[in-house]
């Protein structure tokens, strides 16, 4: 039996779209790739500014390469700007899903720990669960 980390969940309905599951907590996919996690969650112009951020970024290395006429330079440059720009959606990026859902006529159903998003969302929907936080085991 394989022992998976439990995460909490804030579940959204929307009458059209269904359930969806976001996450609490850090994400570690907007803190390592933040344009293309604002893309997955349809984030509008959050993936405009991220995208901005990010051509800077790399502009940014290349000219701190350029200008110590070392082109070594660039990678520790770049991945020191790649922590310092994906730190903010790392923090903040659930709850700015959470926002958009929100935006789009998603209602707040309820509060769920479970393993992964689709067990959260099966868990939202059994009616043996009647409380606000519910608790999906495996």
């Amino acid at each position: 039996m394989m022992d998976r980390t439990m995460h909490v969940y804030d579940i959204y309905h929307h009458p059209v779209f269904g359930d969806e599951a976001v996450r609490r907590g850090f994400s570690w996919s907007a803190f390592l790739f933040p344009p293309v996690w604002a893309v997955w969650r349809g984030l509008g112009w959050i993936t405009l500014l991220l995208v901005s951020a990010s051509t800077l970024m790399f502009d940014i290395a290349e000219f701190t390469g350029f200008l110590a006429e070392t082109p070594a330079l660039q990678v520790p440059v770049l991945l020191l700007l790649m922590a310092a720009i994906g730190w903010f959606p790392g923090v903040v990026g659930y709850r700015w899903h959470a926002r958009h859902l929100r935006d789009c006529q998603f209602v707040f159903k309820c509060t769920i720990v479970a393993s992964g998003r689709r067990q959260a969302i099966r868990a939202a929907n059994d009616d043996r669960y009647s409380w606000a936080m519910r608790v999906a085991s495996s």
